[in-house]
């Protein structure tokens, strides 16, 4: 265990993702998005297609429910639900006792009970989703929990580009100072072309007290093509689909290797 220089200590690879578990007080710190600018977006789309604040929003996926709190503060109610307990627990700190319109539970975005929402988020989650009839029960959840005209908002990886930049990027790193130690984050990405998967190994490395740390991780996200998201956004009762390549309405679809979608549930079946 112990080195020239410091003390090491390395895990094997865990059973749960770090990022949501170990370290997800760390998360927001390591994940560095532009909140205030892309809920402004989100708030734009809403109030365009008639969601305005007061109204209910569902965030599926919520994680340290950043997104929750700036959307809550904007004027609408929001329920944020995270398969991660460790996640939902910075986000009830985050909270605190200042935010009456937005609260947080541990949920699964597949098992949701049917409910009448005037919005639902989805952020980055449906990447996880890997399998055909997962991704279609997923999308048969958000019609079940909106109600009629209620506004679905979510973004994916799109395949094409996301595989042209893996390809030239295969590695993330990025290293924060924190109050626990140095906290080094690295990311390797191969690719499975025939499964549009990503195939990713991580690393969290933490110094400090002496010790240095290392958790490892590997999973598979799978990315997803226009007409797949299209096909089931169409199949489970959603019209009037907007796309776009960030939370930005200024960044068109094929900007980015992103793919933002804002569609409108009409109540049926197509």
């Amino acid at each position: 265990m112990a080195g020239a220089a410091r003390g090491q200590l390395r895990a094997l690879t865990t059973s749960s993702r770090p990022f949501y578990t170990e370290f997800a007080w760390a998360f927001d710190l390591l994940i560095d998005r532009p909140v205030h600018k892309e809920c402004a977006a989100i708030a734009t789309w809403l109030v365009a297609r008639g969601v305005v604040p007061g109204s209910t929003l569902l965030d599926a996926g919520c994680g340290t429910g950043r997104y929750a709190l700036e959307l809550s503060r904007r004027g609408y109610r929001v329920r944020g639900i995270d398969a991660s307990a460790d996640l939902i627990d910075e986000a009830r700190r985050m909270a605190g006792s200042r935010s009456p319109q937005v609260s947080f539970e541990v949920g699964d975005i597949l098992q949701l009970s049917r409910s009448s929402d005037d919005a639902v988020l989805c952020r980055g989650v449906l990447n996880d989703v890997l399998e055909d009839d997962a991704r279609q029960s997923a999308f048969a959840t958000f019609a079940r929990v909106l109600r009629e005209g209620g506004v679905l908002i979510l973004d994916v990886r799109e395949w094409e580009a996301t595989a042209a930049r893996k390809d030239r990027e295969p590695l993330f790193r990025k290293r924060v100072e924190t109050d626990r130690g140095r906290l080094t984050f690295t990311s390797l990405t191969d690719l499975d072309p025939p499964t549009r998967r990503l195939l990713i190994k991580e690393t969290h490395t933490l110094e400090g007290g002496g010790l240095e740390r290392s958790w490892d991780y590997e999973f598979v996200m799978r990315c997803w093509t226009p007409i797949e998201l299209h096909s089931l956004l169409r199949l489970n009762g959603f019209d009037s689909i907007a796309y776009f390549g960030a939370y930005d309405p200024a960044v068109a679809q094929g900007a980015t290797d992103r793919l933002v979608a804002v569609a409108r549930h009409s109540g049926g079946r197509h």
